[in-house]
């Protein structure tokens, strides 16, 4: 009788208990990096999304508006100049290219770029420029990619413009060090609302941030500054200001 109760089951059910052992899997992770302008459109501006879709897969997509409508751009990946400095102004090689794309009636834009995530990233960190196709050293827009491993804090010369993003729960970089006389503004690139809030300074508190927000200080007196955001316990940053 066992015999012919085995032979009358269907050979796909024995596997069934081993087939049905599944992997889980990685939810994929994703950073967002603002455009700042550097070229003659004052108006242009946008965001480079980094999501990392498996260890081998990463998908970066521009978003941007404000460029010249109806006109062709291209965008390239540039590996971090061993200089350091500001990363745009890096000079670093082309490493990987965005398909060319042009720009809608209303000067807006999205493209895509599937790839490695390490040749992306680069060893020292990556930025992004946005070229107009027509005249390669006009260029309009650039986004600094954060670094792939933890680095010392962050420099800046006087009188230069330092971006932190504010992601939902964290600041951009969390440390920053930067010379006396240097403006930091902070960009919402999170989802929900934000402010950020100096613990030894009274006249360092920003409004209600919502995305896509702007605010920005500029730290005079040498010290350290901690901030934080009220509305959510636990995410707080520090900058410490050196002399000239």
């Amino acid at each position: 009788m066992l015999s012919l109760i085995r032979s009358m089951l269907l050979p796909g059910l024995l596997l069934t208990p081993a087939a049905a052992q599944t992997q889980p899997v990685q939810a994929p992770t994703s950073q967002v990096f603002p455009f700042t302008v550097v070229g003659k459109v004052a108006q242009a501006a946008g965001q480079l999304s980094v999501r990392t879709v498996s260890a081998a897969q990463s998908l970066s997509v521009l978003s941007l508006r404000g460029l010249m409508p109806s006109t062709a751009y291209v965008a390239h990946y540039h590996a971090l100049g061993a200089g350091g400095g500001e990363p745009c102004a890096s000079n670093g090689p082309i490493t990987l290219g965005f398909p060319a794309f042009k720009t809608d009636a209303r000067g807006q834009a999205t493209v895509s770029l599937r790839a490695d995530p390490a040749r992306v990233r680069g060893t020292l960190g990556a930025y992004v420029n946005v070229h107009t196709a027509s005249d390669l050293t006009d260029i309009p827009l650039c986004a600094a990619v954060l670094k792939t491993a933890a680095t010392p804090a962050s420099t800046a010369s006087p009188a230069t413009a330092i971006t932190v993003n504010i992601a939902d729960n964290r600041f951009q970089p969390a440390t920053l060090s930067v010379k006396a006389g240097t403006t930091v503004t902070w960009v919402h690139t999170g989802q929900v609302t934000h402010n950020v809030l100096s613990v030894q300074v009274a006249d360092l508190r920003s409004p209600d941030l919502r995305p896509g927000d702007r605010y920005s200080y500029t730290f005079k007196t040498p010290g350290t500054y901690t901030y934080y955001c009220s509305y959510h316990e636990g995410m707080s940053a520090a900058i410490t200001v050196t002399n000239r």
